[in-house]
């Protein structure tokens, strides 16, 4: 009977000790490892790759949102990935293809507009495919008008392929229009 409850509890050990960690373990250690990697990131200051100090973050966000597809941790995890690759390991192909799959498994999701509106803005600011990101854009407003972001989609939409000096003197141009029709109409 001794011999018997050794093995159960050496049985129990080792299965207990060769499970996969839960959804919020992985995230547990995502966070303390995107934590870590900012932090060696603004000490080393372009010293290290990005890619290599925040693998160990996308490897994890990307384990979660694997083994646990339904948890409520995957949306954030999905989102937190995505981030990464833009910001700090600008993968920006990467990273639309997270934000289009945040959007399409998260469609009611809060930050699934936010995710909508950064795929043009990647497409537009980081990859100047300037079609990609009309067509983004367009799929923004037609799907969020009401949104607080819908103003800032239409700017983009509406200066799409233009430069900062061509926005300004645009601005400018517009500004003394509106003016001489203000003028105009006080008289």
């Amino acid at each position: 009977m001794k011999v018997l409850s050794v093995f159960v509890v050496a049985a129990a050990v080792v299965v207990t000790g060769c499970s996969k960690p839960s959804a919020e373990e992985y995230y547990a250690k995502a966070e303390a490892a995107q934590k870590s990697a900012r932090q060696a990131a603004d000490s080393l200051a372009g010293k290290a790759s990005a890619k290599t100090l925040f693998a160990p973050v996308v490897e994890q966000y990307s384990s979660l949102i694997t083994e646990y597809p339904s948890s409520l941790l995957a949306e954030k995890a999905l989102f937190q990935r995505a981030a990464i690759r833009t910001n700090d390991t600008k993968e920006h192909e990467l990273a639309i293809s997270d934000y289009k799959i945040f959007a399409e498994r998260y469609p009611d999701g809060e930050k699934t507009p936010l995710a909508m509106f950064l795929i043009g803005y990647i497409y537009n600011n980081e990859l100047h495919n300037l079609d990609s990101a009309a067509a983004a854009y367009k799929r923004f407003l037609a799907k969020y008008p009401a949104s607080e972001m819908a103003m800032s989609a239409q700017f983009e939409l509406n200066t799409l392929g233009k430069s900062p000096e061509e926005l300004v003197s645009g601005q400018a141009a517009g500004a003394k229009d509106a003016k001489a029709q203000v003028a105009t109409k006080k008289k």
